[in-house]
């Protein structure tokens, strides 16, 4: 019996002809004969390297949704917007405007973390819209929204519907600190270390639908929101595993210009 074996992301596939190959050998012989070996080894060979993408791409998607598919559930259930700031303050220099680079990793992530949860593979939508760009059908849509309410419009008006303790600082007086409402503690970025806050909740604009925001004291707080969000740390945490509504805020050390150590300081649930 001839076989093949393939190994991806510790997966290990093996596939084989399941025709012995004495029969092969006899009843494949001259320019034919091996001309339907090479065509049986070909097929061998993508079946097999199909089989470990597929297993690949499943696991990943199982690590997210087994210990929070209370979480993720509710994002599955329709198309998904990710709203992306823009700062549009200096468009004297650059007319289109422009995206700070925490951000367009964070996007970078969200989009792969919900690939892998297989929002498009069940036949729904991600689209990716700047804050000023969106239109009314916005909130027919599940939402992510990347950036806090100095470079978000969308961020700015969502967290005026929603009970929240965390708070971004004030852009209007350039603000990049968050206020704990409760306690009045502050979260400030320090040399080699940023800030991230994931806000998680029902859409105050339509109830069928869900909404995720993610914010940082800079763009490096905001890209750490994004990763933490397929960490265990994250994925096992008790508000996840239950599908609440929540808040956290989380501090990453910033090696290198990449946010790294991602740890979660405060978490809290929310009324809904």
């Amino acid at each position: 019996m001839t076989w093949a074996v393939f190994r991806e992301r510790g997966a290990q596939v093996k596939i084989g002809s399941f025709l012995p190959q004495s029969t092969l050998s006899s009843s494949c012989e001259g320019p034919v004969g091996i001309t339907v070996q090479v065509l049986l080894g070909l097929i061998v060979i993508f079946l097999g390297f199909l089989i470990a993408r597929l297993w690949a791409v499943s696991s990943r998607g199982l690590r997210y949704w087994m210990p929070a598919w209370k979480f993720w559930w509710p994002f599955l259930s329709g198309d998904l917007k990710i709203v992306m700031s823009k700062f549009n303050e200096f468009n004297d220099w650059e007319a289109s405007g422009l995206v700070g680079v925490g951000g367009m990793q964070a996007a970078i992530e969200t989009v792969k973390l919900f690939d892998d949860l297989g929002l498009r593979r069940i036949g729904r939508k991600m689209d990716i819209v700047y804050h000023d760009q969106a239109d009314g059908n916005l909130y027919e849509s599940n939402i992510v929204c990347i950036g806090g309410p100095d470079a978000n419009s969308v961020t700015k008006l969502i967290l005026t519907k929603v009970d929240h303790t965390f708070s971004p600082g004030d852009p209007e007086r350039n603000e990049v600190s968050f206020l704990d409402t409760k306690t009045g503690k502050t979260y400030d970025p320090e040399p080699g270390f940023d800030h991230g806050l994931i806000i998680k909740t029902r859409s105050p604009f339509n109830e069928r639908r869900q909404m995720l925001v993610l914010i940082g004291n800079f763009g490096y707080g905001v890209w750490a929101a994004a990763r933490l969000m397929s960490s265990k740390q994250f994925l096992h945490h008790k508000c996840v595993r239950g599908g609440r509504s929540f808040e956290c805020v989380l501090r990453a050390k910033v090696i290198k210009g990449v946010p790294w150590e991602l740890e979660i300081i405060d978490a809290r649930e929310l009324s809904t």
